[in-house]
């Protein structure tokens, strides 16, 4: 079975200003109704933790968690970044990530776990460990302009593996950006479609 476990927004900048998070600050600006069940609120780092949203913030990384994971509160956790851009378009930006993590369990009766297989030109590492029993992680980097994938799969034990999809964009300007995090809910339906596409073998589209 998949599952998708998480879907969080990382905006990395030489300096955020942890200490406007306020609870007043994120419900007229960025516009989350919800009041916060824990709160914390320096100058050094804020957290403002929802049914909904977790956000935390220090002076070089913000970090927006949709905490539902259904559409509705996916796109919305987008439109809090746009907002959050939006309203601090001077803050020097570095990056954004879109970021998602899927989990594939098999049935305790069904098939087991695909083998993720590694092979250098034409050497297969089983060789060079003497057929003993090897299970493979890897970290793939793949061009999806203007972001750039960077996807991990690794096994958490013996009958789950773990997708995670980093999509990440060099931020030029705010406004940019802020574009950018329109593509949260889409950049999650192709994360699902690549990784159900490798667990079945098949052959994904151009993009």
């Amino acid at each position: 079975m998949l599952k998708l476990r998480k879907v969080s927004i990382v905006i990395l900048a030489q300096a955020h200003n942890p200490s406007i998070i306020s609870p007043d600050w994120v419900r007229k600006v960025l516009l989350v109704k919800e009041a916060p069940s824990n709160f914390v609120h320096t100058p050094p780092f804020s957290l403002f933790d929802s049914a909904s949203f977790l956000l935390t913030v220090d002076i070089g990384r913000l970090e927006l968690v949709s905490k539902v994971l259904d559409e509705e509160h996916i796109s919305t956790c987008g439109q809090v970044a746009n907002a959050y851009f939006r309203t601090l378009p001077h803050i020097p930006y570095r990056s954004l990530g879109l970021n998602y993590i899927w989990e594939y369990s098999c049935e305790p009766s069904g098939k087991p776990l695909p083998r993720v297989k590694l092979v250098i030109d034409d050497l297969n590492l089983i060789r060079v460990f003497n057929g003993r029993s090897i299970k493979y992680g890897g970290s793939v980097r793949v061009e999806f302009k203007p972001f750039v994938l960077t996807m991990k799969i690794d096994y958490e034990d013996d009958r789950t593996i773990v997708f995670n999809y980093n999509f990440s964009y060099v931020i030029e300007t705010a406004r940019k950006a802020a574009n950018m995090t329109k593509s949260l809910l889409s950049l999650k339906s192709r994360s699902q479609e690549i990784t159900e596409l490798m667990l079945t073998g098949g052959k994904a589209g151009n993009g």
